[in-house]
């Protein structure tokens, strides 16, 4: 994804980060964390021991195949779901446990911008109406007032004013996340979780929605986690990647060190079948076919779970789990076996070739 998608420039992720680094300090609280989360459906465990943070004026991409768990992490991270155990804590405050009446106060520190907007927007109601509910919920604005901080909200997400008394289904559906987008920073939060959120639009607008998010994201400088399985989205857009394999997360890293050198067998196949702006590019890279299919979270395998499909494993690996363990570097993390302690690891296509 270039910087300049739709012919906008725009900030890479790299540079925001460090300006609001800069900017923020090192003492706030992140805009979220996540600590050891789980989410099991019975036998089922979706999410399985994740701890992740975003912090503020920062983009976390979470990314995996589907059933990886990262849609239900999501969900947990703004309390449309419960936790089986594990800690939510947003701007520093645990919100795990609290009941809807003092979590209601709280709700306007963070926002869920949803994977398809003709369902997540009501259909009965018109765009100003819409944007202007969080407003009116958490008492900060009705009326004229009301209606003034709709029509901005929908200039700077590149809408006309005079849209805001259409109803969704007369609007494209790239200008019906956009005005998703609007409605989630309404009220200004600390922190927005972005679930697939261009996953549903045509691929001709999934650009100019990107751009509108990192420009928004780079002037508010809210926290974001963006889930998605579109990898070129999230290396444009992220300044730091979490890789999910079924619920749980297998490495972390700042985005051009992941796409540069990924540690873990599993993000290197990812990457090998991503495409690639580049077709010279794309020939000389090796792809990494895994073998299966992706198991069951009802029966995961032992030891390390990705083992069943790992072209690199080894007896070790199928009776011992792997600790997501911090590298020498400071700034990137793996759960596998064999990446070795000053963080070298193994190259799952040279395997692949000689199987």
């Amino acid at each position: 994804m270039s910087d300049k998608a739709t012919g906008n420039a725009v900030v890479p992720a790299q540079a925001r980060r460090a300006e609001h680094e800069r900017a923020r300090g090192a003492e706030h609280e992140p805009a979220l964390e996540l600590r050891d989360l789980t989410r099991h459906f019975g036998p089922v465990r979706a999410v399985d021991g994740v701890t992740l943070s975003v912090g503020r004026g920062e983009v976390v991409g979470l990314v995996g195949e589907s059933g990886s768990g990262k849609s239900t992490v999501g969900r947990i991270a703004v309390r449309l779901d419960e936790p089986t155990s594990g800690s939510v804590h947003i701007a520093g405050t645990d919100v795990t446990s609290l009941s809807r009446r003092r979590l209601r106060p709280l709700r306007r520190k963070f926002h869920l911008v949803f994977q398809d907007p003709s369902s997540s927007l009501d259909p009965r109601m018109t765009i100003a109406e819409i944007i202007a509910e969080p407003l009116k919920l958490h008492r900060i604005a009705k009326g004229d007032e009301a209606r003034r901080r709709v029509e901005k909200l929908l200039r700077q997400v590149g809408l006309r004013p005079e849209q805001a008394d259409r109803h969704p289904h007369q609007l494209s559906g790239g200008q019906r996340q956009r005005v998703s987008i609007a409605r989630a920073l309404s009220c200004e939060p600390d922190l927005v979780v972005a679930d697939e959120p261009t996953s549903a639009l045509d691929v001709s607008v999934q650009a100019s929605v990107l751009n509108l998010m990192a420009d928004l994201q780079r002037d508010r400088g809210f926290g974001c986690l963006f889930i998605t399985h579109d990898l070129a989205a999230v290396e444009f857009l992220a300044d730091r990647i979490a890789v999910m394999y079924l619920g749980q997360i297998v490495e972390q890293a700042p985005t051009a060190g992941l796409f540069a050198d990924p540690k873990h067998p599993y993000t290197q196949a990812l990457l090998s079948a991503a495409p690639v702006p580049d077709p010279a590019a794309q020939r000389t890279r090796e792809r990494i076919v895994l073998s299966g299919e992706l198991p069951s979270p009802l029966h995961p395998p032992s030891g390390c779970r990705f083992h069943t499909r790992c072209p690199l494993a080894v007896d070790r690996c199928g009776t011992e789990i792997p600790a997501l363990r911090i590298l020498p570097d400071g700034q990137r993390q793996a759960a596998c076996h064999l990446v070795a302690e000053d963080g070298t690891a193994p190259d799952a296509s040279a395997a692949t070739v000689q199987n």
